[in-house]
C-alpha cells in the first residue's frame, strides 16, 4: 500500500476509480476536474447523476466510468467552500476523503486517483488541504487488514498545486506540462461555452462567475453515501503551526536510559528499524505509515545496506519508531548521520523528539511553514 503524488490528467490514470469534484446538484463549472471528467466520460454521465439529483457537502456517490476506459468507476464528491476555517471546513473536507475511500473499498478497488479537493474555485488553502488529504489517506491505509492493499494517487494538474506539493515531496512524477494543461483548458472552454443555458437555475456555485459551465456525467445505478462520515481527528488549524525564527536550543545529551541494550545490537540501519518494531510492538504497516515511507523504498534500503538513506527518510524512521533522543542518535549513527544544531530540520526534529511529539503530519506542517524539505518519501 502506498500514497503517491503525480502530476497528470486524472482521466488518463490507469486505476480502478478516479475521483471527480463537483457540487451538490452536479452542475459543471469552469474548466477544471469536473469539466474534464464529463468531457471524457460522455453524456451518459449527466444522465446518471441526474437520477441521483443531489449529494450533500462532505459526501460522495459512485457511478460507472462510461467512455473513460482507463478506470472502472468515477467517485463524485462535494467539497466545502472555504470561508475562514471556522465553519467546519476541515471536518467536511475530511468527510469527503473518508466517503471516497469507503466507497472505493466497498467496490473492491485496489487503486484510486484523487484530485486536490476544494483548492480551486472553493478557495481551500492548498497546504492545509494537502495535509488533510495525506492524513486521511494514511489513516485509511492503516485501518486496512493486512491482506488488503490499495494504491492511492494524489493527482495534481495545475502549476500552483504542483509547486505546493513539491515543497512537501521533492519527487513528484510529472506526466504533463504547462502546454498540455493550457490546451486541455482551451478545449474544455470551447466545448462548454455554448451550453451555459443548461445550468440549473437557482443552484449556482458559490463563486457565481460568468464562466460557469453546464453538466455531463456517467450512468449505471450509483451508490449514494446518505450521510457524511463523522470526523474523529480534527485537522490542525493553520494558526497552531509554531513560528520559530530563532534556532531551537539544543539541550545537553540526556543520560542513558536504564535499558540501553540496543547499543550492543550489531545491525544495519534498516535491520535496526525492524528490531525496534519488534521491541515496541509496532507492525510493519504501522511503521511505514507513521514514518510516511514506502514499503518498497524500505526494502530496497534493507537489501542494500551499503546504500545510505536520504536524511529526511532516516529522520522519518526515527519519528515512525517513536525513539527518544539517545535511541535516535544510535539509529542515525548506523547510517553515518546524527542530529546537528547547524541544520534547521534537525533542530525541529530534535525538539519534537525531546517533547515526545511524533505526529509526522504535524512535524511536516512545521517544516513546510519554514520552507524546508519534509520527512519521508512517497517514491
Amino acid at each position: 500500500m502506498a500514497l503517491t503524488i503525480v502530476r497528470n490528467d486524472i482521466t488518463k490514470m490507469h486505476v480502478d476509480a478516479i475521483v471527480n469534484t463537483t457540487n451538490e446538484y452536479f452542475e459543471v463549472g469552469g474548466v477544471g476536474v469536473d469539466a474534464g471528467i464529463h468531457y471524457a466520460a460522455g453524456p451518459g454521465l449527466k444522465k446518471a447523476l441526474a437520477e441521483i439529483g443531489y449529494c450533500p457537502v462532505g459526501s460522495a456517490v459512485i457511478t460507472d466510468s462510461f467512455h473513460i476506459t482507463s478506470c472502472r468507476y468515477i467517485i463524485h464528491t462535494v467539497g466545502p467552500v472555504y470561508w475562514d476555517g471556522s465553519n467546519g471546513e476541515a471536518e467536511k473536507l475530511r468527510s469527503c476523503y473518508r466517503s471516497i475511500l469507503s466507497l472505493a473499498r466497498g467496490k473492491g478497488c485496489r487503486s484510486l486517483a484523487i484530485p486536490s479537493i476544494s483548492t480551486g474555485a472553493y478557495r481551500y488553502p492548498k497546504a492545509e488541504a494537502y495535509s488533510i488529504a495525506t492524513s486521511c489517506i494514511r489513516e485509511f491505509l492503516l485501518s486496512l487488514p493486512d491482506d488488503e492493499d490499495m494504491m492511492v494517487y494524489l493527482v495534481l494538474f495545475d502549476r500552483d498545486s504542483v509547486a505546493v506539493s513539491e515543497k512537501v515531496d521533492s519527487e513528484v512524477e510529472q506526466y504533463i506540462d504547462e502546454e498540455y494543461t493550457y490546451k486541455k483548458k482551451a478545449d474544455l472552454h470551447s466545448h462548454y461555452k455554448g451550453n451555459r443555458s443548461e445550468r440549473r437555475r437557482g443552484h449556482n456555485r458559490p463563486y457565481d462567475r460568468d464562466d460557469i459551465l453546464p453538466s455531463v456525467r456517467p450512468y449505471g445505478k450509483p451508490v449514494f453515501m446518505e450521510e457524511a462520515v463523522p470526523d474523529v481527528s480534527p485537522a490542525i488549524p493553520s494558526d497552531s503551526i509554531p513560528v520559530m525564527s530563532a534556532p531551537v536550543p539544543v539541550a545537553a545529551p540526556e543520560a542513558h536510559s536504564p535499558d540501553d541494550r540496543y547499543r550492543d545490537v550489531d545491525l544495519s540501519f534498516a535491520e535496526m528499524c525492524e528490531w525496534w518494531c519488534s521491541e515496541k510492538g509496532i507492525t510493519k504497516k504501522e511503521f511505514y505509515i507513521q514514518a510516511n515511507i514506502n514499503k518498497a523504498m524500505f526494502w530496497n534500503m534493507k537489501n542494500n545496506p551499503r546504500q545510505i538513506p536520504k536524511k529526511t527518510n532516516a529522520l522519518a524512521c526515527v519519528i515512525g519508531l517513536r525513539l527518544d533522543y539517545d535511541q535516535a542518535i544510535d539509529l542515525l549513527g548506523r547510517a553515518g548521520m546524527t542530529l546537528s544544531k547547524y541544520y534547521e530540520t534537525d533542530r525541529v526534529v530534535e525538539d519534537r523528539i525531546r517533547k515526545q511529539m511524533y505526529d509526522i503530519d504535524e512535524i511536516n506542517l512545521e517544516l513546510f511553514d519554514r520552507d524546508l524539505a519534509l520527512l519521508g518519501s512517497y517514491a
